[in-house]
C-alpha cells in the first residue's frame, strides 16, 4: 500500500504545483527609463509653444520598487511636461534615484518628513527655473485641515519669462462629515490666502483634492467657494469632472478627485486640460504606477 502511494505521488504533485505556480502574480520586468515609446500611443506630449504642467498621485511611490522608478521616469518623459507635481511619494531615496535617471530634470522633495504622504516636484531645466527662496510649505500648524501641508514654489518660464506660483495639494481623504469638513476648512483657508496674499500672482493650485467639484451644492462640494468666485478662479478640469467617468482621474471608485485650479491671471490662457489614460499602453500600470491617473494642463505663455 505504501509503495502504491509513493508510485502515485508524482502524479498527485503535478496539479498541486500547477495551482501554486498559477496563483503567483507575474512580476513585470522594469521598463527602460528612457523608453518613451512605451506610452507614446496614450499621451499628448508637451510642446515648445505651451507651458505643460501635470499633477499625479503616484500611490506610495515606488509601489513596485525599482520597476516603479523606471516606469514613472518613462511615463514622465513621454508626457514631456515642464513641471510635474507628485503626491504620495514614500521614498526620498527612490525619488532621487529616479531624478538621476532623468537627465535635464531637477527634483524638489517635500521639506517636511511626512512618512509615506510626501509631495514632490519634477522641473524640466530647459524650460523652468525655480525662483530662489520660494520653496516652502503652507499651514504647517493646522493638521486638521492640512495633514499634508501644501507645497509651494514659484517658477519662471525661461522662454517667455512668465512667472507662475504652484501649490501642490494632497487634502484629507475619504467620506464622512469630519473628513469633508477638513477639506472645507482647507478650501476656505486656501482661498483666503490667495485672495489676501497672492492677489495678482498667476497661481496653479493642483493635486489630489480628494473630493469632486461637479456638484453645485455647498453641502456636497467643499470647493464651492472657488467655483462661485468665477471671476477670480477656474477649475481647468471642470469639463472632465462633469463629463464621462471613463476619463476621470480615479477610475477604481470611479471619481474625479485630482484637479487643477488657476487664478484669473491664467484663465484665458488655458489651452487644453486632459486626463492621461496610460494603462492601455502599459498593462501593469495599476500594479506598478498608481490607482490614479495624471491630469495635465497646457497653458499659453
Amino acid at each position: 500500500m505504501f509503495r502504491h502511494i509513493l508510485n502515485r505521488l508524482p502524479w498527485l504533485l503535478v496539479p498541486l504545483l500547477a495551482v501554486i505556480t498559477g496563483s503567483c502574480r507575474r512580476i513585470p520586468d522594469p521598463p527602460s527609463p528612457d523608453d518613451t515609446s512605451l506610452f507614446a500611443a496614450c499621451v499628448i506630449p508637451g510642446t515648445a509653444s505651451t507651458i505643460d504642467i501635470v499633477t499625479f498621485n503616484v500611490e506610495g511611490f515606488p509601489k513596485a520598487g525599482y520597476t516603479s522608478v523606471t516606469a514613472l521616469s518613462a511615463l514622465v518623459k513621454a508626457i514631456d511636461p515642464d513641471i510635474v507635481a507628485l503626491q504620495e511619494v514614500v521614498s526620498e531615496a527612490d525619488f532621487n534615484r529616479m531624478v538621476k535617471l532623468m537627465s535635464g530634470w531637477t527634483g524638489y522633495f517635500y521639506p517636511v518628513n511626512n512618512d509615506e504622504w510626501n509631495l514632490a516636484y519634477l522641473i524640466k531645466d530647459s524650460e523652468m527655473e525655480v525662483i530662489p527662496g520660494t520653496v516652502r510649505t503652507l499651514f504647517r500648524d493646522d493638521f486638521y485641515a492640512f495633514p499634508r501641508p501644501p507645497f509651494e514654489i514659484m517658477v519662471s518660464h525661461k522662454p517667455s519669462g512668465r512667472e507662475l506660483l504652484l501649490i501642490n495639494l494632497h487634502l484629507k481623504c475619504c467620506g464622512g462629515s469630519d473628513n469633508e469638513n477638513s477639506r472645507r476648512s482647507a478650501s476656505r483657508q486656501l482661498k483666503e490666502y490667495l485672495d489676501e496674499q497672492r492677489a495678482g500672482d498667476a497661481v496653479v493650485m493642483l493635486g489630489d483634492y480628494n473630493d469632486e467639484i461637479a456638484s453645485e451644492s455647498p453641502e456636497e462640494n467643499p470647493f464651492i467657494n472657488f467655483i462661485t468666485d468665477a471671476t477670480s478662479y477656474t477649475f481647468a478640469d471642470m469639463a472632465i469632472a462633469t463629463g464621462s467617468q471613463l476619463w476621470w482621474s480615479y477610475p477604481s471608485w470611479p471619481s474625479h478627485i485630482d484637479h487643477i485650479l488657476v487664478t484669473n491671471e491664467l484663465s484665458a490662457d488655458i489651452d487644453t486640460t486632459v486626463v492621461v489614460k496610460a494603462s492601455p499602453c502599459y498593462p501593469d500600470y495599476g500594479e506598478v504606477l498608481s490607482d490614479h491617473r495624471p491630469v495635465a494642463i497646457k497653458i499659453i505663455p
